[in-house]
């Protein structure tokens, strides 16, 4: 309900949700002129759902300090869990339309419809995990100054330095082992997988799948433990 009602009041912001995927999106194709479309579609897939999750604290660190909504939530029987989930639901809501042009864009490029499990599993991990490390950092900001600072920064190191517009092979061999450790990179390599390009050396899908469920889980386990939900 939340994302319906911002939609029914701002549908402008469909169009600004797909700004930062789609521009770099387009940049990549000109400049490459078509050259490193694939590239550019998986990073930009990954860059959204990092996007979109991530919002999600911007999102939270609103409610909670400017409209203190969170606290009917927290004297409701209401779970950290339940109302991260909910809130996490509506952001994905209004990036959906872009989200769905980028998926569709991932499967055409695609060598066999047989990667759509993958994918659709890769997109559940990474959404699932950038809306738990949002709703983690949203809970300790006392401004929202800093949450929109804080987020900013977080995307751009999570979605943007690591390999995921690029080859990972572009990397020195330390930085790439460096990289490894940042889930995102997992999830263009897979996409880039999908689409023909060849596995790097040392690096299979069954690793990324476990590294991304490893994050998954864990940062689900630090959002309903480690998050501040209840004032003192």
């Amino acid at each position: 309900m939340t994302g319906f009602l911002w939609l029914r009041r701002n549908p402008l912001s469909l169009i600004f949700t797909a700004i930062s995927p789609f521009s770099l999106l387009f940049i990549l194709f000109v400049v490459s002129g078509g050259e490193y479309v694939q590239f550019a579609v998986a990073g930009s897939l990954v860059m959204a759902l990092v996007g979109y999750g991530l919002a999600l604290g911007q999102d939270i660190s609103f409610y909670k300090i400017e409209y203190k909504m969170q606290d009917v939530f927290v004297a409701s029987p209401v779970s950290p869990i339940t109302y991260m989930l909910g809130l996490a639901l509506s952001q994905l809501l209004y990036g959906l339309p872009a989200l769905l042009v980028l998926l569709s864009l991932a499967v055409f490029f695609s060598v066999s419809m047989n990667f759509l499990p993958l994918l659709l599993l890769n997109v559940f991990l990474i959404w699932g995990t950038m809306s738990s490390i949002g709703f983690f950092l949203s809970s300790h900001m006392l401004h929202m100054r800093n949450a929109t600072q804080l987020i900013s920064f977080v995307n751009v190191i999570i979605a943007v330095i690591p390999p995921v517009f690029y080859s990972i092979e572009k990397l020195p061999v330390e930085l790439q082992f460096i990289s490894y450790f940042v889930p995102t990179t997992h999830a263009s390599l897979m996409l880039q997988y999908s689409m023909g390009f060849p596995i790097p050396e040392g690096w299979s899908i069954s690793l990324g799948l476990i590294v991304q469920s490893v994050y998954f889980v864990f940062f689900i386990l630090v959002a309903k433990k480690k998050a501040l939900w209840r004032e003192n």
